[in-house]
């Protein structure tokens, strides 16, 4: 009996700390980084070509245009991934800064969070090319702030493992087959 009895002492400890966490943290930051053998017009091209979301980002399905036109301010579209359980999740984004071969910044939400993406470009020099991705988000309740807590190393993870895709994707193609850009 006491063992059931410090069961649920525990359990309980650690639910109160889960609320206690979805209260009072609800800013959250992701970055990843990487450098590509390629040059900045290239790497730029290729990560902003939704024809290849397909090839170096994980469980990519669809994009959908919503308003406006690619690369336009205010541009907005809906990304649809595939969950684990199989199910599609979507993720809106609003183009709100755009300087070619520099700065592409989307503002992005969804049921569970709601955040800004910033993707920079810079020439390291010698034909490379350092990404770097921050992302700043907010769960929209208490319990998608929780989950994000215990899932915040599992999201920087992905977002580097994507970057790493785009490395492998561009370096081992031949730029005619990527550059393709929609202006």
């Amino acid at each position: 009996m006491k063992f059931v009895k410090y069961f649920f002492i525990v359990i309980g400890v650690i639910l109160l700390t889960l609320v206690a966490i979805g209260i009072f943290k609800t800013d959250y930051q992701s970055k990843a980084s990487i450098e590509i053998n390629a040059p900045k017009h290239q790497v730029f091209a290729v990560y902003n070509n939704p024809l290849l979301y397909k090839r170096w980002m994980t469980n990519f399905q669809a994009l959908e245009q919503l308003e406006g036109q690619m690369n336009e301010i205010g541009n907005k579209h809906r990304l649809k991934f595939t969950t684990g359980s199989g199910e599609i999740t979507t993720l809106d984004q609003t183009l709100v800064e755009f300087k070619p071969s520099e700065l592409i910044r989307y503002n992005y939400d969804n049921q569970w969070l709601e955040g800004t993406s910033n993707a920079t470009f810079v020439d390291t020099g010698n034909g490379t090319t350092t990404i770097d991705l921050r992302l700043d988000y907010t769960g929209r309740g208490i319990v998608q702030n929780a989950l994000l807590f215990l899932l915040s190393s599992t999201i920087d993870q992905g977002h580097q493992y994507n970057l790493e895709q785009l490395k492998t994707l561009i370096e081992e193609s031949k730029p005619d087959e990527l550059e393709y850009t929609t202006e």
